[in-house]
């Protein structure tokens, strides 16, 4: 998803460029634009100047929903996972039951790994 803005010149600052650059590849800390904190990645913007006058500037985003109660059979029925974060799960091999030459993977623990830093979108200038 994206959106253009169109932004005075003296809001176009090298410090404003400068939030645009740190901002990009993280997501949102606070509710932003419809979606829950943890939901939108910032994939950067682009633009330039129109004239001697305003910025138009194309802002991209992507948004993952966050996720509550999942469930991995034989290791936990409540999982909560952010839109953005990474779930994994760690196996260890075990016998089948019925065919004891048969060996099969068997989850026993899953994991929640942070990938993108946090950030107030805000600061973006373009609401929230």
């Amino acid at each position: 998803m994206g959106e253009t803005h169109y932004l005075p010149s003296e809001t176009v600052t090298d410090a404003y460029k400068g939030a645009l650059y740190n901002a990009t590849g993280c997501v949102n800390v606070n509710p932003f634009k419809g979606t829950a904190a943890l939901e939108t990645l910032f994939l950067g913007a682009c633009g330039s100047q129109r004239g001697n006058n305003d910025w138009e500037i194309r802002f991209k985003f992507a948004s993952s929903p966050n996720k509550t109660d999942l469930s991995i059979p034989g290791v936990s029925d409540s999982i909560c996972k952010n839109g953005w974060e990474y779930l994994w799960v760690r196996y260890h091999d075990v016998f089948d039951n019925d065919d004891s030459k048969l060996m099969l993977k068997k989850p026993y623990a899953a994991y929640v790994e942070r990938v993108y830093l946090a950030t107030d979108f805000a600061n973006l200038g373009i609401g929230t």
